[in-house]
């Protein structure tokens, strides 16, 4: 019969694969009974009438349950979602303070830049704030604007404040420490930390 007369079946390609099969294992067993072929020759044809998971028609969608589907496919794994920084957080954070000689220094993290407030110990009423010459206690002292968490230290005549970013960098500034403390620090940023 020829393709253009055929009967259209309700379920479509699927049945038809399906009787496809029916019919060659039919054919199969029969030869088998009969003793034209081996067991061993049988299951070695119809294995190689099968369509492995690496052909094309496995991959569409739906075909995976088909018979001519071998095994179940290993799943395809999933993108790796970009990690999208960590915003700074809004308000003040954090604090540190270092000391050298009578003069502390105290700085804040607020909405990810950093502040210090330089303070007299040694004043006629320690702990006494020192405003600079425009009467600003907490000085912006320069570097990124997306600090997490920073730190102070002194060395010789110079404060340094090193800054953790919401981006993962580092970066170290050099202030010329004095009461008030120099602004704006000298900023340097320093090899990127290793992500583990």
């Amino acid at each position: 019969m020829s393709p253009d007369h055929r009967t259209p079946t309700p379920s479509g390609p699927l049945l038809r694969g399906k009787r496809r099969k029916i019919g060659g294992l039919a054919t199969t067993a029969l030869l088998v009974a009969i003793g034209l072929i081996t067991p061993a020759a049988a299951i070695a044809h119809t294995m190689t009438g099968h369509a492995s998971a690496a052909d094309d028609r496995c991959d569409k969608p739906g075909m995976g349950g088909l018979d001519n589907c071998r095994g179940p496919r290993p799943p395809k794994p999933k993108p790796k979602p970009t990690p999208t920084p960590t915003p700074p957080p809004t308000g003040c954070n954090d604090i540190d303070s270092a000391v050298q000689g009578m003069t502390k220094y105290v700085s804040v993290v607020c909405s990810g830049e950093v502040r210090v407030l330089s303070v007299d110990e040694a004043g006629p009423n320690p702990p006494t704030p020192v405003a600079n010459g425009s009467g600003v206690f907490w000085q912006l002292v320069g570097g990124p604007t997306n600090v997490f968490d920073a730190t102070l230290s002194v060395f010789d005549a110079r404060l340094l404040v090193t800054e953790l970013t919401s981006t993962g960098e580092v970066w170290q500034g050099v202030c010329t420490s004095a009461l008030p403390l120099t602004v704006p620090c000298t900023f340097t940023q320093m090899p990127t930390p290793p992500n583990t």
